[in-house]
């Protein structure tokens, strides 16, 4: 039975986590810019992404026009089992790495269009904090980073305060973003331009990768059933 519903309610990335290890092809209907966009998926690899007559498997192809569509928040989906052709890639990209990448990529080209507005992003935690499972390495930062995420730090100075890498900061920020623990705070910005950034955060929050493993259960449940 195919797994059916709309992006407005479930978002993309969810939707990604959702089909797993399946194999089949997942439709996009609807969607802004192309009408019907299909990704063919063999053991939760990506093989391939068409649009039209054209298909592609370039990973930096598929992020911009997925990330199209996760901004615009509308059109269905639809995913069938059924076998796929297989196509060489260069190297193989999972769909939970997809969903991850396409997070990570939304949040860049929000970070890009708030650059010009803002003097500095600082990340807090999310107060009440939402219960979750954290994997070990991730909670262990999270424990190391609390007392400075508590009132709002930038990455380069929770960087220099743990005297970690920043490169490794930044992907731990990241994923605690995507969990709901940590959120942005724009500083030193207009009340006009940082409701503009919260309305946009509010969007990103809805695309988040890892989300509550009880959440995507129960709305598996739903779509499998409906």
């Amino acid at each position: 039975m195919p797994i059916v519903g709309n992006l407005s309610e479930f978002p993309l990335p969810e939707v990604l986590l959702l089909i797993g290890n399946r194999t089949g092809r997942l439709r996009l209907l609807d969607v802004p810019e192309f009408g019907v966009l299909d990704i063919d998926i063999s053991a939760g690899e990506v093989q391939n992404m068409h649009v039209g007559a054209n298909s592609f498997n370039d990973t930096v192809k598929m992020l911009d026009k997925l990330s199209a569509i996760v901004q615009a928040q509308t059109g269905m989906f639809e995913f069938r089992l059924a076998p796929v052709s297989f196509v060489a890639r260069k190297q193989a990209l999972s769909i939970h790495d997809l969903a991850l990448k396409l997070v990570c990529h939304v949040d860049e080209q929000a970070a890009q269009q708030s650059v010009a507005t803002t003097t500095e992003q600082r990340h807090r935690l999310v107060i009440p904090q939402p219960e979750i499972w954290v994997e070990p390495e991730l909670n262990q930062f999270f424990h190391d980073a609390h007392a400075l995420l508590t009132s709002g730090v930038s990455p380069d100075d929770l960087a220099a305060g743990l005297g970690m890498d920043p490169g490794l900061v930044h992907k731990h920020l990241t994923h605690l973003r995507m969990l709901g623990l940590t959120e942005l705070l724009e500083v030193e910005a207009a009340p006009q331009v940082q409701e503009e950034t919260k309305a946009r955060e509010e969007i990103l929050h809805k695309s988040t990768v890892f989300s509550r493993t009880a959440h995507i259960k129960e709305r598996i449940q739903k779509l499998s059933s409906g």
